[in-house]
């Protein structure tokens, strides 16, 4: 409910089995893409940061729907992606996240992602997923994309 209030409508927690609320482990090899989220929003809380790096970037509101085929989604996507040395740095914003953070945005509609880290350290969180809907769940590609590859341990 605190969510719900903070935004002024009810959200609800995803239905999914393993997307409603997964971790994330960033260690220095791994370059997260940037991306939009199918969930409506999502809440990461950090708890541990690695030695540098790690910013989570994004450009906020920049889907005006949380349709895939909206085409100010596809325009950002190419601004950001293709157009890099276009002076497009403008439209990113940072956040340097702390042990203990508590970040909510509006996934389906902010193309973000998490820089990648430098040093030995692996950045870790949880990650939650809500909707308005509240039978929402991920594509079983995301689902898939959710769960935890033993090679990591």
């Amino acid at each position: 409910d605190f969510l719900s209030n903070i935004l002024g409508r009810k959200l609800y927690r995803s239905k999914d089995e393993n997307g409603s609320v997964y971790s994330y482990r960033i260690t220095s090899n791994h370059n997260p893409p940037w991306h939009f989220d199918e969930s409506h929003y999502t809440m990461i809380l950090y708890l541990q940061s690695s030695e540098s790096g790690g910013e989570f970037e994004y450009v906020p509101w920049c889907r005006p729907t949380r349709s895939v085929d909206d085409e100010d989604g596809h325009d950002i996507i190419h601004k950001i992606l293709i157009e890099k040395d276009n002076n497009n740095d403008d439209l990113i914003q940072l956040v340097h996240p702390q042990d203990g953070m508590l970040l909510f945005f509006g996934g389906a509609q902010t193309f973000h992602r998490a820089a990648p880290i430098q040093g030995k350290t692996a950045r870790i969180g949880l990650v939650f997923t809500f909707s308005e809907d509240e039978t929402f769940r991920n594509s079983d590609d995301v689902k898939s994309s959710n769960q935890w590859d033993p090679a990591d341990f």
